[in-house]
């Protein structure tokens, strides 16, 4: 049974479902002024997903944004990052301005950002990022974000190079900004830091078909032992554990989001048995699928 949820791989894609005038000049990566959407954008948009990255910032982007189940409320002076295979729903709720950039991680070469002493866990979050950022904040980004714009739009000889490099920054300095004010005691071994980076990726990727660790690790070319080691280290979890949390999220997503019955929610996860999804929902929540929508709809 095919997913509930639509996934977006092509930008002009998305564009075109959002209602949006918007459409890129190059297949992988594209930069762009929330002004420029259009008159006509969606109020609504989702539940959806994307294969690619998209960092925003806004000085007005006022909407409600679900990421996963958890609702956050972008106002004024908003960081925005959405990331591949994450379940997201927005809604808009008045004048949008700012920047966003749309990379697929073909174009923008995570492992070159990788450095010894930052692993940017923020790429690989299941966490919503959706923050408040200080007006100084917000200017500094943008004129990054106007660099960018520069090179794109003259998109000629080295600009695709340049606005590769200019992204590159961009997530260096939206690294310190989720940082500051933490401390950092990040000296794990860059080797586990890369491996569990890419479990992660591949699971928002196969976790619909594909639920056991062994899988991951064979893919990977690691054995099970060492793949539990590195996420661990990382994640400060299980690979298991991981597995099942994304599961759970995607299960939560479209009770709340969709009409479609349990069992139908069951089967579209490829569970062999509508019982057997039954306890996994309950093991990880306390309730059965049925209470948890029961719940949501007495909320609402």
């Amino acid at each position: 049974m095919a997913d509930q949820i639509k996934t977006y791989r092509e930008f002009d894609e998305y564009y075109r479902d959002a209602n949006s005038v918007l459409r890129t000049k190059h297949p992988d990566f594209h930069v762009f002024r929330l002004g420029d959407v259009g008159d006509d954008v969606k109020e609504h948009l989702g539940p959806f997903k994307t294969s690619y990255y998209q960092f925003a910032i806004g000085n007005a982007a006022k909407a409600d944004l679900t990421i996963y189940n958890t609702l956050k409320i972008s106002e004024n002076y908003s960081l925005i990052i959405y990331l591949p295979g994450q379940i997201i729903e927005w809604k808009k709720r008045g004048r949008w301005d700012g920047y966003v950039v749309n990379a697929k991680e073909s174009f923008f070469d995570m492992p070159s950002i990788q450095s010894e002493n930052s692993s940017y866990r923020f790429l690989h979050s299941l966490d919503p990022i959706v923050q408040q950022i200080t007006r100084e904040d917000y200017f500094f980004l943008s004129h990054l974000f106007e660099l960018i714009l520069k090179e794109y739009e003259e998109f000629a000889g080295d600009s695709l190079l340049a606005c590769r490099h200019l992204l590159h920054v961009l997530v260096i300095c939206i690294n310190r900004l989720l940082s500051a004010g933490r401390e950092t005691s990040d000296v794990l071994d860059i080797r586990y830091r890369e491996l569990a980076a890419r479990f992660k990726s591949s699971v928002i990727r196969n976790y619909v078909h594909e639920k056991s660790v062994r899988f991951y690790a064979n893919e990977l070319g690691v054995s099970p032992a060492y793949l539990g080691e590195a996420v661990r280290k990382v994640y400060h979890t299980t690979p298991k554990k991981l597995i099942d949390e994304i599961i759970f999220m995607h299960a939560q997503t479209v009770l709340q989001t969709t009409g479609s019955g349990v069992k139908e929610v069951a089967y579209s996860l490829n569970f062999d048995d509508y019982s057997h999804f039954v306890k996994f929902f309950k093991k990880l929540s306390g309730i059965t699928p049925a209470e948890f929508r029961k719940n949501r709809e007495n909320r609402s």
